[in-house]
């Protein structure tokens, strides 16, 4: 999936002629940097959440609190996303 998303990159700044993305959108590419610290957070949070589920290893208490915490971060993430998801 990486060499999927460094290979679309590559073509996308070939066309463009930029040296990286959204360069010509100044405002986008300040609030992207803003942003990425707590989208990061959030995707890494819906990661933990994930594995502890697919694990089986937990009750069913524990089981609806990861639920509502996946529901949170994928809520969170598109917030975080708006115009850039």
């Amino acid at each position: 999936m990486l060499a999927e998303y460094d290979r679309t990159r590559r073509l996308v700044l070939a066309v463009t002629g930029h040296d990286r993305l959204v360069a010509d959108r100044s405002v986008l590419s300040r609030a992207i940097v803003l942003r990425d610290p707590y989208v990061d957070a959030l995707s890494y949070l819906q990661l933990r959440a994930l594995s502890a589920l697919r694990a089986e290893e937990v009750g069913t208490a524990e089981a609806a609190a990861l639920e509502r915490l996946l529901l949170l971060t994928v809520s969170g993430v598109a917030a975080g996303l708006q115009n850039t998801g």
